[in-house]
């Protein structure tokens, strides 16, 4: 046991001195080790890094389910276009296909056709990779107000890629009863299904 009186002013110091510079590494080492802080706040970086992982993993697991969907979604509408490819005129032989179209709904409608040609298209070369423009047809009749709402029905619903594109009505002087009709329809160019890579 140290006796407190028989030491010099200048040991007790040092004695005070070393305690206090004890006192003081014990409380920064137990700080550092984490042993002040709440249990929740230990691991510093490592639990930081431990949560940013998670955090990925979470978001990756996300994107694939999101992949998967849009995968699923991607069938289906594959599906339902494939299905739309029976509406859009052969491209071997469109005129003969739109002809018989037309024919089928005219007759249906009891309205006879004038006249049926298809619009004459230029291609432009600068514009090569540009979409195809689409496939036109006019067609001719002289028919009365109720034949020809009931020929257009007939076209648009019978046939979903079918666009009415313009409708043209002129009075005939000699037939009260019945209008001169002009009809420009379209369809697509061609349906492509571009599957990608699976």
């Amino acid at each position: 046991m140290m006796n407190w009186s028989a030491l010099t002013k200048k040991q007790q110091q040092m004695v005070i001195a070393t305690a206090v510079l004890a006192v003081v590494q014990i409380v920064l080492m137990a700080h550092f080790l984490g042993w002040t802080k709440p249990p929740a706040a230990r691991g510093g970086a490592v639990k930081k890094e431990l949560v940013a992982l998670e955090q990925k993993l979470s978001d990756a697991r996300a994107i694939i389910k999101r992949e998967e969907t849009i995968r699923s979604e991607l069938a289906q509408s594959i599906e339902k276009l494939e299905a739309l490819t029976s509406y859009a005129p052969t491209l071997s032989d469109r005129y003969a296909w739109a002809y018989e179209y037309v024919s089928r709904c005219a007759t249906q409608a009891r309205v006879e056709l004038d006249n049926l040609e298809e619009a004459v298209t230029l291609a432009d070369e600068s514009k090569k990779d540009a979409a195809a423009p689409p496939y036109e047809i006019s067609v001719s009749t002289r028919c009365g107000y109720n034949n020809l709402v009931e020929l257009l029905w007939r076209l648009e619903k019978d046939n979903p890629l079918l666009r009415i594109k313009a409708v043209t009505v002129s009075a005939l002087s000699d037939k009260p009863q019945a209008h001169q009709v002009r009809i420009v329809m379209q369809w697509p160019s061609s349906v492509k299904i571009e599957k990608g890579t699976q």
